[in-house]
């Protein structure tokens, strides 16, 4: 092959603009659509419906509901992994987690459908693949910013493991409480007891 063949074949596409705007418009109808509806109860009919398309071409961009939810699941993480990365570590303060957990709630306020929607979706006992893969995700960026977590995601720390997801299933519930209360009384004090948690875990001293 010629340095001309070569050069041709490693050509990578540009995006499709029109593609990714309609792929966008379908991930945000689907995504109010699987909040207020359940995940499982929405048809794709139901999809192509709220975004004004016919369903043949919902389907030139995804299979099904599970390869929406990946693409929701994937925007969410994305927007999600600079939050995460501003938490300080590897055992941040009292006062750093408290900062950190008042910018997780800015943030659950503002992608609330998608917060919910994954939250509640990963603690299924039959839950979707995307969701599931966004739980692992969410694991993985805490470790890297906590040495706590890191440990817990260590082979063999079976009760480390449990107080990580303690801790960790307390705050994802809190925070959602929060984005649907819109921050009364009842879902301040949850994010405290949530903060309160996550820092007894850092340090070492949160018993089951």
């Amino acid at each position: 092959m010629n340095a001309a063949a070569r050069q041709i074949n490693n050509i990578v596409p540009l995006p499709n603009p029109r593609r990714a705007a309609t792929r966008l418009r379908i991930c945000e109808a689907a995504n109010a659509l699987f909040f207020e509806q359940g995940f499982a109860a929405a048809t794709m009919e139901e999809v192509a419906q709220a975004v004004g398309i016919r369903r043949s071409t919902l389907y030139l961009h995804f299979r099904d509901k599970e390869e929406v939810l990946g693409a929701i699941a994937e925007d969410y993480i994305a927007k999600l992994r600079p939050v995460i990365a501003r938490l300080p570590g590897p055992v941040p303060t009292r006062a750093e987690i408290a900062g950190w957990v008042e910018e997780m709630a800015d943030f659950v306020m503002r992608e609330r459908a998608a917060t919910e929607l994954l939250v509640s979706l990963s603690h299924l006992p039959k839950a979707p693949a995307p969701a599931l893969a966004f739980g692992s995700e969410f694991k993985q960026m805490m470790a890297s910013r906590l040495a706590a977590f890191r440990l817990a995601l260590e082979p063999g720390e079976a009760m480390a493991f449990a107080r990580a997801m303690s801790a960790i299933d307390g705050l994802g519930w809190a925070l959602c409480h929060h984005a649907r209360a819109g921050g009364d009384a009842v879902s301040k004090a949850r994010l405290t007891v949530a903060a309160d948690t996550l820092d007894r875990l850092v340090r070492g001293d949160l018993a089951l």
